[in-house]
């Protein structure tokens, strides 16, 4: 019989995963209160997942981020995930867990690896205490005009008509794409969920996982995005919006054209567009705007437990 052994805090394949689920990233926002777990089969790590104390008894994967949940090297068994499991659960029960709550990927990322947690999750009690449509869509060889409604494809052609053309922007743009952002979503009465020190944090961490976009009109940012590189086949759009007072033009969708071509250049696979719901308050407006970029919906999922 392989022995298995239950590994924490000793990063002996912090790699595993997705950004989100890696402990450099857990590191940044756990500051030191969590735990990352490992299982290691046979002498190698085959499974991760971390966890944060939230207070009163919740622990949470993860403590901030779009999703964590568990990482699994290909191909692992189900007996080996539902042994993990189990030995995670027990150890949050001995440190004072009474509640657990875990975010795992959007379905799109990964269908087998989300259907073999979201079993999990329900052979082991857990109830879905939110549920979302996230937003992808698939890169090929097509080109971005090809995937869009017509009404986008006018306000692309405008925009290049004007002069005004997305591509990426150098890193020490983060500032001015930031304000970008952030008039965006003031102009909605949101605000920012990571202040520019966090994300130039973030940036200075993992300078190889952060992209920027945006496209000008004449010297002023008409519109940004910030990007993240969570996996090697996948881009989250963190952030995108236009500058406010660029309604009509909608240069975000000279953007979208910008971070499609960056994918297609890179061999990125996927690009994420984030979720367009909160549970069940949907944002129809937000969908039709994603789907006429040629996104389409998959699940994305709150899956909590007593312990």
């Amino acid at each position: 019989m392989v022995a298995s052994r239950l590994l924490e805090n000793t990063f002996a394949h912090p790699g595993l995963g997705a950004l989100f689920q890696r402990a450099p990233f857990f590191e940044l926002h756990a500051q030191g209160r969590g735990v990352f777990f490992e299982w290691e089969k046979g002498g190698h790590v085959v499974a991760s997942v971390h966890f944060t104390p939230m207070g009163s008894g919740l622990w949470r994967s993860p403590a901030r981020g779009t999703y964590a949940g568990f990482a699994t090297a290909p191909g692992l068994h189900t007996d080996a995930l539902f042994e993990f499991h189990d030995a995670v659960v027990a150890r949050l029960g001995a440190l004072g867990a009474r509640r657990i709550e875990v975010l795992p990927a959007p379905m799109a990322h990964d269908p087998i690896a989300f259907s073999n947690q979201a079993y999990l999750f329900h052979a082991r009690g857990y109830s879905v205490t939110q549920c979302d449509l996230n937003h992808s869509l698939a890169v090929d060889a097509q080109p971005f005009e090809a995937r869009m409604s017509y009404g986008n494809v006018k306000r692309l052609r405008k925009c290049r008509k004007e002069g005004i053309e997305a591509g990426t922007l150098p890193p020490e743009a983060l500032p001015e794409v930031y304000a970008v952002l952030a008039a965006n979503r003031a102009s909605k009465g949101h605000a920012m969920s990571m202040t520019l020190s966090q994300l130039q944090d973030m940036q200075a961490r993992f300078p190889e996982s952060m992209a920027l976009f945006g496209c000008r009109a004449g010297a002023e940012l008409a519109a940004s995005a910030l990007c993240l590189r969570v996996q090697p086949h996948v881009l989250y759009v963190f952030y995108w919006g236009d500058r406010p007072g660029y309604a009509t033009l909608s240069p975000v969708v000279s953007v979208a054209d910008a971070i499609y071509s960056y994918c297609q250049a890179e061999g990125i696979a996927q690009i994420d567009a984030g979720t367009s719901t909160i549970d069940r308050e949907a944002n129809h407006g937000l969908i039709q705007f994603k789907r006429g970029l040629g996104f389409s919906e998959s699940l994305k999922v709150r899956m909590a437990r007593d312990v």
